[in-house]
C-alpha cells in the first residue's frame, strides 16, 4: 500500500512537472479581411484586372507563408473584391458593403479618380485604410489621411516627362493633349498643360471625351488640323488609347505620341496595331524585364506571368507593393488596428518590389501621402516596350539630397 501511494505522487509529479515545461500553445488562427475595388469591367477594366491580381500574388504568398503575423495572432488574408465599371455611384455602393456589410477595415486597390472621391466619402469617416492609383489631384490630402496614392500620379510624372522631351527630342515644340472628361481626366490634363507651359512648349489643343467613345474621328480632325509635332493621350485608359492612335494614324498623324499616364503598353498595342503604337512614350509604364528597375520587379513579372499568361503593368506592381507595404506595417504596429497602423506606416521608407519606397508628397498634396519611386521612360519599338532612361519625380530627388 505504501507503494502504491508513493507510486501515484511520483506520477502526480511526472503529470505537474510536464505541464510546467509543455510549450505554450500556439496562436489562434484568425481571418483578416481586405477589401479591393477597382473597374474589373468596361473600358478601363485592365486597370482593376491589375489590382485584382496584384493583391493576389500578395495574400498568396502571406497565406501560403503560413499567414500575417501580427504581435501574438496570425491572420489568414481573404480579400473581397467588386467590380465599379469605373463609375463613382458604383464605387460608392461597392465602398458601403465593403465597410458596413463585409466589415473591412482595409481597402488595397482601386482605379479611376472620381470612383476615388466616392469611396473616400465612406471609408474617411470610418477611419477605413484606403490605398489606390487613381490620379485625382484632391484624392490626397490633410482631410484624408487615411488615403495613399501607391503609384506615381501625373503630378510626380508630368514634369520630369516632359523635360526629358524637350531636352532629348528639341524638335518636338507643340503639343495636344487628350484625356477623358472626368476627375482622373481634368487632373492629368491640368498637370500635363502646366508642364508644358512651364518648360516653354507650345500647347495647341487640349481636348477631353466621354469614357465609353469608340467614334474619336472628329475630335482627332479637330486636334490635327492645329498640327501638333505630340500627342499626348494623357489619362486615356490602355483601351481608349489605343483607339485614339489607331484612327489617329488612318487620319495620317505621323508626329512623336506621348503617354503621360501609359500604364498597359501591351494592350494599347494590341488595340492600336503594332504601326500606330509605334514610338509611344510613357513614363509611368514598368517594363518588369528591364535592367532599369529592381530585381524583385523582375522577380514580380516572372511569377506574374506564370499565373496569369501575360506580362503585369506598373498598376499590378503598385498594387502588389501597396499589399506589401500595408502588412509590414500592420507587423510593425504589432496591431491591425487602423490608427496603430497609420503611425507605423508614416514613420519610415519600407523596403519593398520597388526597392527603397518612401512616402512624401507634403510639397503637393499638404500631407505625406504619396508613394515615391524611381520612374522609367519608356517607348514601343516593334510592339515591343523598351526602357530608355531612368529618372526621379522631384519630390523623390529633394528627399534623396
Amino acid at each position: 500500500m505504501k507503494g502504491q501511494r508513493c507510486h501515484g505522487w511520483v506520477l502526480m509529479l511526472a503529470a505537474v512537472l510536464a505541464l510546467g515545461t509543455a510549450a505554450p500553445a500556439a496562436a489562434a488562427e484568425k481571418t483578416l479581411e481586405i477589401g479591393v475595388l477597382g473597374p474589373l469591367s468596361g473600358g478601363a477594366a485592365s486597370y482593376g484586372v491589375e489590382l485584382l491580381r496584384g493583391a493576389e500574388m500578395r495574400s498568396d504568398e502571406i497565406n501560403k507563408a503560413g499567414g500575417l503575423k501580427v504581435g501574438g495572432d496570425v491572420y489568414k488574408i481573404k480579400l473581397i473584391a467588386y467590380d465599379h465599371k469605373a463609375s463613382a455611384a458604383d464605387a460608392a455602393t461597392a465602398a458601403n458593403k465593403l465597410v458596413f456589410q463585409d466589415k473591412v477595415k482595409y481597402i488595397i486597390g482601386n482605379a479611376v479618380g472620381a470612383t476615388c472621391n466616392a469611396v473616400q466619402t465612406v471609408t474617411e469617416p470610418q477611419k477605413v485604410m484606403f490605398a489606390f492609383v487613381c490620379w485625382g489631384t484632391n484624392n490626397l490630402g490633410p482631410d484624408k489621411p487615411h488615403s495613399f496614392r501607391s503609384m506615381l500620379s501625373q503630378w510626380e510624372a508630368a514634369e520630369p516627362f516632359y523635360r526629358w522631351i524637350k531636352e532629348k527630342r528639341p524638335t518636338i515644340k507643340k503639343v495636344a493633349v487628350i484625356s477623358p472628361n472626368d476627375t482622373s481626366g481634368l487632373d492629368t490634363n491640368t498637370a500635363v498643360v502646366k508642364a508644358v507651359k512651364g518648360l516653354a512648349l507650345d500647347l495647341v489643343s487640349e481636348e477631353t471625351y466621354e469614357r465609353g467613345t469608340k467614334d474619336f474621328y472628329p475630335i482627332l480632325t479637330k486636334i490635327l488640323a492645329k498640327k501638333p509635332d505630340l500627342l499626348d493621350v494623357a489619362a486615356a485608359p490602355p483601351a481608349e488609347a489605343g483607339l485614339i492612335l489607331k484612327q489617329a494614324h488612318e487620319l495620317g498623324f505621323r508626329g512623336a505620341k506621348g503617354w503621360t499616364a501609359g500604364v498597359n503598353p501591351v494592350t494599347l498595342v494590341g488595340i492600336a496595331g503594332v504601326e500606330a503604337a509605334e514610338g509611344v512614350w510613357s513614363p509611368v509604364n514598368i517594363n518588369v524585364r528591364s535592367d532599369f528597375v529592381d530585381p524583385k520587379v523582375r522577380k514580380f513579372g516572372d511569377e506574374y506571368e506564370k499565373r496569369y499568361k501575360e506580362v503585369p503593368g506598373v498598376i499590378a506592381v503598385a498594387n502588389y507593393g501597396a499589399f506589401d507595404v500595408f502588412t509590414k506595417a500592420m507587423q510593425e504596429a504589432g496591431s491591425v488596428e487602423t490608427d496603430k497602423v497609420l503611425a507605423a506606416l508614416t514613420s519610415r521608407p519600407y523596403d519593398t518590389v520597388w526597392g527603397r519606397l518612401v512616402i512624401g508628397g507634403k510639397e503637393t498634396y499638404r500631407i505625406d501621402r504619396q508613394f515615391l519611386y524611381p520612374m522609367v521612360i519608356s517607348e514601343i519599338r516593334g510592339g515591343k516596350i523598351v526602357d530608355i532612361e531612368q529618372v526621379l519625380p522631384a519630390a523623390l530627388k529633394a528627399l534623396t539630397k
